[in-house]
């Protein structure tokens, strides 16, 4: 296992290191080509400026296999900011004047035509105004003359700000100490961008004079020419820079102000309308470079007089003129030009005269961002106004704004972001766990991944993530035990662990105590979501007889055959009872009887027990809740017959006021006609004897005639006839009683029995004839 985590390190070590390259970062104002579709080992990207720019580095890089491009660094497009501009030197030799260093034209040699040259001084000096501030970042010297004498090393002192120069108090950008070659030019890089409006150049060994050859002042914060507007009709090297404006300098076609204003307007500009010391001084020294101090060097301004006030004078934009550089004294004219007879300085000029003119534009775009190493550019232009977004490859934190807007004067808002690339070392292992590079790196935000063996869960965070302070973001969690609840239990039985807990995987074993057995199955285990697998069994008592069960039977209201049997209880019910006129319902008790093995002679009327449904003893415990319920329910039924017997005493006490029986059994008896209705009733009650029988019926008892006994002689406690029944006004109605009054005298030892037995079954009995 060792061995195998130790190689997929190293696999991955080796995959970290040879990387492809990423982007290989580009300077501003540059494009880079390359010499394979995708970049990967072996790849080179060439850089080339835009025009204007010159490159500053190494215009080649290599992607090496470590993932670097080789050389290091980006190199830049920069502009020479000093060139043409206004320069001065401690001292003069010759034709060595200051302005010659800033000319534009270099030598390999002392040339007096093309070089500066001081007198010999304890400290020399050179500086250029480059008319406004700027970022400087590199200084680039051509020294005419070698120093020093006697093998001394020479110290050269480079010095950037807004301070004056020969004063020595302006930041140091770079200093360098060692011999001088003629010819040979020195880069000094500042430390970092420096602003200022002066640059200086002190030698601080004594002795010897200083010579200059050329100056180059670099910087990529400046405005470039490529960037202004072009016509096709404007002289060659007529546009200059300041300050985020372009100016074109017509000298070729006099126009007067009125036309030489719309000229201007037309091509999306203006006369100058504004003004400033800086402003001024770079006119100026444009206007001297081009012209020196010819006198025909005239160009209109963009001020004129205010004809509601004479003596104030406004720009055409309709702005007061509150800075002013007239030549005084002045004429009455009403517009005004800038005198190349007055040192460029300001003149008031007959508006209808012909004069040169100069145009203000403002720069159509920003030119190409600066994309720095591993990042991507999402634009849709770079026009004035428009808006870049930068983001940063993967494993990379982005450092600054991320995003850059065009701004009027040529440059983009801010300063362009880097890419850091950050990463993590190796996450902590877990017990019990492991984890995986999400997307197989460290880098910055790249993931890992704790998962747990089976059997355990992940207790705390399992994705970590590469924070910028190149740690994870937080600590490692840990793999617990998946633990189950404890097992459940069964009434009579009992179980046991296969271990001392019930982590995952523990089985657990059921049993029953003596006397029953188990059903189901034996075992449980708890599974890895942690809960038992399966269902518990029961214990059921070891018994193969089903024991006996209770049914409730019905008795049936109706006329039962006639059968035998072994044993038969029942309740002695009073038949003496009187009947209403009115449709009453018997409700009787049901008799609890035990199931029986069926006879062959069992009465068909009751209804057999079916099979029982019963479970085991065990299983058909009622509970305490069922025995309750049981109770009450046969409370209700006991409360409901009892309720039902009382309202049946009540009808039956109410209508046997109206009983017609003893008038009907008077009439029986005074008749004393055996031919007369006697006939007619004993006739009745063989219809009744024998109707609804079948033809093998063998009645038990017989009649006898009523005149035999008379009523007077019957027991007390004998049925009565009074109160057996009644009937209408057109029936008869007539019971077992009735018929035993009228059973034969030889069958009265026979009587009791049958009456007794018969008793239960007819006394509800009736027919109606």
């Amino acid at each position: 296992m060792s061995f195998l985590l130790y190689i997929s390190l190293l696999l991955l070590h080796f995959a970290t290191k040879a990387r492809a390259c990423g982007y290989p970062g580009s300077p501003a104002h540059a494009s880079v080509s390359f010499t394979t579709e995708f970049i990967e080992i072996g790849t080179v990207a060439t850089y080339t400026c835009d025009n204007g720019y010159e490159l500053l580095g190494p215009p080649r890089r290599t992607c090496s296999s470590n993932g670097t491009w080789v050389p290091q660094g980006v190199p830049f497009c920069v502009l020479n900011v000093a060139v043409g501009k206004a320069a001065m030197q401690s001292s003069i030799v010759g034709q060595g004047s200051a302005q010659r260093a800033v000319d534009g034209s270099t030598s390999t040699f002392y040339n007096g035509n093309t070089c500066t040259m001081t007198e010999i001084e304890r400290t020399p000096w050179w500086y250029v105004n480059l008319l406004e501030p700027y970022l400087v970042q590199l200084v680039r010297i051509d020294f005419g003359a070698s120093c020093c004498s006697n093998n001394r090393p020479a110290v050269v002192t480079v010095r950037v700000g807004n301070n004056r120069p020969d004063l020595g108090v302006n930041p140091i950008c770079n200093k360098f100490t060692g011999f001088i070659e003629e010819g040979r030019p020195l880069f000094l890089p500042c430390a970092r961008p420096m602003p200022g409006a002066f640059v200086s150049v002190h030698l601080e060994s004594s002795g010897s004079p200083l010579s200059i050859c050329e100056t180059f002042v670099y910087t990529d914060h400046a405005l470039s020419i490529e960037q202004c507007p072009s016509f096709r009709d404007q002289p060659l090297g007529s546009t200059s820079t300041y300050n985020g404006k372009c100016y074109i300098f017509y000298n070729n076609q006099p126009m007067n102000f009125e036309n030489a204003k719309r000229f201007c307007e037309i091509r999306g500009g203006s006369l100058v309308d504004e003004t400033s010391p800086a402003l001024q001084g770079f006119l100026s020294w444009e206007l001297y470079r081009r012209h020196r101090n010819d006198p025909n060097g005239q160009y209109w301004l963009g001020a004129v007089r205010d004809p509601k006030n004479p003596k104030n004078w406004k720009w055409i934009n309709g702005k007061d003129v509150t800075i002013s550089f007239w030549n005084l004294p002045g004429n009455n004219d009403n517009c005004s030009r800038f005198d190349g007879s007055k040192g460029w300085l300001w003149s008031d000029t007959n508006c209808r005269i012909n004069l040169n003119f100069l145009c203000q534009h403002r720069p159509l775009s920003c030119g190409k961002p600066e994309r720095p190493p591993n990042s991507t550019i999402l634009a849709r232009s770079v026009d004035i106004g428009s808006i870049i977004e930068y983001r940063c490859g993967a494993g990379n934190l982005l450092v600054g704004p991320n995003i850059r807007t065009c701004l009027p004067s040529g440059f983009f808002s801010e300063f362009s972001p880097k890419c850091k690339y950050l990463e993590c070392g190796f996450p902590a292992t877990i017990s019990n766990g492991d984890y995986f590079l999400v997307n197989n790196s460290k880098s910055y935000l790249s993931g890992v991944q704790y998962s747990c063996k089976e059997g355990f869960v992940i207790v705390g965070r399992s994705y970590l993530t590469c924070d910028v302070d190149e740690r994870w973001n937080g600590p490692p969690p840990r793999c617990e035990p998946i633990l189950c609840p404890s097992p459940p239990t069964i009434p009579n039985g009992f179980y046991s662990l296969s271990s001392n807990s019930t982590k995952f995987g523990t089985k657990v074993h059921y049993g029953c105590i003596s006397g029953f057995e188990l059903s189901g199955d034996s075992t449980m285990y708890c599974s890895s979501a942690g809960y038992w697998e399966g269902q518990p069994p029961f214990c059921r008592e070891q018994s193969t007889r089903l024991p006996p069960q209770i049914a409730l039977i019905p008795i049936s209201t109706t006329s039962p055959k006639t059968t035998s049997r072994t044993s038969y209880t029942h309740q002695h019910i009073n038949t003496v009872r009187r009947f209403s006129t009115a449709a009453t319902s018997t409700t009787r008790k049901p008799i609890i009887r035990q199931r029986e093995n069926p006879k062959e002679n069992e009465i068909s009327d009751i209804v057999p027990l079916s099979k029982s449904n019963l479970k085991s003893p065990v299983t058909a415990r009622l509970n305490m809740g069922g025995i309750i319920a049981l109770g009450v329910f046969g409370g209700f039924v006991f409360l409901a017959a009892v309720v039902t017997i009382i309202i049946i005493i009540i009808r039956r006490l109410k209508n046997s006021r109206n009983s017609i029986d003893a008038q009907t059994i008077s009439t029986f008896d005074s008749s004393g006609d055996q031919n007369g209705f006697y006939r007619n009733y004993q006739q009745a009650w063989e219809n009744l004897r024998y109707t609804g029988h079948s033809a093998t019926y063998k009645p038990s008892l017989t009649r006898f005639d009523a005149v035999d006994h008379g009523f007077t002689q019957l027991p007390r406690n004998s049925r009565s006839v009074y109160n057996e029944g009644f009937r209408d006004t057109n029936e008869i109605t007539l019971n077992a009683d009735v018929a035993a009054l009228y059973s034969r005298p030889e069958k009265q030892t026979s009587r009791k029995r049958a009456d007794h037995e018969g008793q239960s079954q007819w006394q509800h009995s009736y027919r109606k004839y």
